[in-house]
């Protein structure tokens, strides 16, 4: 109940700072779309819950308890940080220098364990500047070692193992306790 509350307050407030007014009409509205939107993401989560594979699939880690993953926010946010700017970096001398590389698409098998895991990995690899996320393929039904495929265009594809390797890492390291 204080959940619910405290997302209704927030989306309200959100709202009010949009408009920047405080009219009481305007709270009014707000809070009203507010409510809605939370009682339509409460029947989405419980609709979600139920079609959702048990969290003990064979094969598959349990998800870490919630303060182990906000525990790892910091180092999601500082190495996707890095990894932004190594991107930038990296795109800025091939802009200016006119130094040629061979830009390409790469494929990297993927395994997440929801399909919100795979959409924040997509998310996280797509904010580089030197990588663009082209398409996520998800096969739930998979037996093998990988669920899907992530396809991307990146700027330097002359070692398509080494880009793979470096977006597994990354995902490893630095968001499998966040999103696992």
């Amino acid at each position: 109940m204080t959940g619910t509350a405290l997302r209704i307050a927030g989306l309200t407030a959100v709202y009010l700072l949009t408009l920047t007014s405080l009219h009481p009409a305007d709270v009014v509205v707000g809070a009203a779309l507010s409510t809605a939107l939370v009682a339509i993401g409460a029947r989405a989560r419980a609709a979600a819950r139920t079609r959702a594979a048990p969290a003990s699939t064979p094969g598959r880690r349990p998800p870490p308890p919630l303060t182990r993953r906000l525990a790892g926010v910091p180092a999601l946010v500082g190495g996707t940080l890095v990894d932004v700017a190594r991107g930038t970096w990296l795109t800025v001398g091939y802009c200016l220098t006119g130094r040629t590389q061979r830009s390409g698409l790469v494929a990297v098998p993927i395994d997440p364990s929801t399909t919100g895991s795979a959409t924040a990995w997509a998310i996280r690899v797509g904010i580089a500047p030197d990588t663009v996320v082209v398409d996520v393929e998800l096969d739930p039904g998979a037996d093998d070692d990988h669920r899907g495929r992530m396809l991307l265009h990146v700027l330097d594809a002359s070692a398509p193992d080494r880009v793979r390797a470096e977006v597994q890492d990354s995902y490893e390291r630095r968001q499998r306790e966040v999103f696992p």
